[in-house]
């Protein structure tokens, strides 16, 4: 951190965060304290984290739940402004745009690749399919049979239930 009015070295922003959270000893937070009213950038800093310290301290943390990070400590901290949000969102568009005329100029457009995922999940499809039809065809009486045994199963232990119950009731 410059401690003089001379800008020949870079200020020290970690020395101003450890003066707002109060982690300097006397002497130190006497020079962080004279940089700051010689140094506008530093101040404003300064400022900023005052801020967003006096938001921190005054919220109550009763409403921490699953997240790791409180909802309104998360709603206090800065955020990107609308302007830089938009060019952002037109850069990517931009570069989107560049990417998919780069892929035509060489005759590799963005059909290709889909066309040919498609091709390869339809072929899996179909040959599962194939698969699936031969299983039923090779076990296909074994399975009716099985089907019919348990659909019969089932009718007993329904005739059970319902006698039982009738004898229930009777007693």
């Amino acid at each position: 951190m410059s401690l003089s009015h001379d800008r020949s070295r870079e200020c020290d922003h970690e020395a101003v965060f450890e003066f707002v959270d109060g982690g300097l000893g006397q002497a130190r937070r006497h020079e962080v304290r004279e940089h700051l009213d010689a140094c506008h950038g530093c101040g404003e800093i300064y400022r900023r984290e005052m801020g967003l310290s006096r938001s921190l301290c005054s919220m109550e943390y009763a409403e921490f739940g699953h997240g790791s990070v409180s909802r309104s400590v998360a709603m206090a901290l800065p955020t990107r402004r609308m302007r830089a949000r938009f060019l952002w969102a037109l850069l990517s568009v931009a570069l989107l745009a560049v990417s998919l005329l780069a892929l035509e100029l060489y005759q590799s457009g963005p059909v290709g690749p889909v066309v040919d995922t498609l091709g390869v999940f339809w072929g899996f499809v179909t040959g599962t399919s194939d698969v699936v039809r031969a299983v039923f065809a090779a076990v296909g009486s074994a399975l009716l049979i099985a089907l019919g045994l348990g659909a019969v199963f089932d009718l007993l232990v329904a005739a059970a239930v319902v006698t039982a119950v009738r004898r229930s009731r009777r007693a």
